[in-house]
């Protein structure tokens, strides 16, 4: 069963959803859907995992990680 549930969305974070949504090949409420199971996973964890911020890392285009690692690590 679905619920539905309206909010607002400042206009800059909209376009921002709208332009992730689609390079995911997504809608706005899947992607929207998404992010909150993976928050809430997150969450009943108790605490969130510290190398969540880094996973994919070796699978990304820039080849200049070993320069920037203080910035990627500890950002």
């Amino acid at each position: 069963m679905s619920v539905k549930f309206q909010i607002t969305l400042p206009e800059l974070l909209m376009t921002e959803l709208k332009r992730s949504a689609d390079t995911a090949g997504v809608s706005v409420a899947e992607l929207i859907r998404q992010t909150m199971q993976d928050r809430l996973r997150r969450d009943s964890k108790g605490k969130s995992d510290p190398f969540d911020s880094i996973t994919g890392l070796a699978d990304s285009d820039d080849t200049d990680l070993a320069g920037r690692v203080d910035e990627i690590l500890y950002q």
